[in-house]
């Protein structure tokens, strides 16, 4: 491989490996409060545009599961550094809440009682 390749080669590789595919993820919800959350992780200077209808695809799942027809986003995200480095945040976790609705599952019923 020619000198000029490689030196083409090197930048190409570097953009192609910041450039991970993210998705939200279920995160640590409470069936005691009908609270579904859903987070992300990124790196400094990353942060991805993400589908805020998968995001909600993913809590109105999780409510369904306990009993509840539908999930209400709850204005605002929250946002932990979840790792530090030389007083800079180097990765960021983002995490959304939303309020489950509807018909409450058996042990919201019983927990309201």
């Amino acid at each position: 491989m020619t000198t000029v390749k490689l030196a083409m080669l090197i930048p190409f590789l570097a953009m192609t490996a910041c450039a991970t595919t993210q998705q939200w993820n279920p995160s640590n919800s409470s069936r005691e409060l009908a609270v579904a959350r859903v987070s992300y992780e990124y790196q400094k200077f990353h942060e991805p545009t993400l589908s805020d209808a998968q995001a909600e695809q993913l809590a109105v799942n999780r409510c369904n599961t306990w009993g509840y027809s539908s999930a209400e986003m709850i204005p605002g995200e929250l946002r932990d550094c979840s790792a530090m480095d030389g007083g800079s945040c180097e990765l960021w976790k983002i995490t959304r809440e939303y309020q489950c609705k509807g018909e409450g599952g058996s042990f919201a019923r019983s927990a309201a009682r």
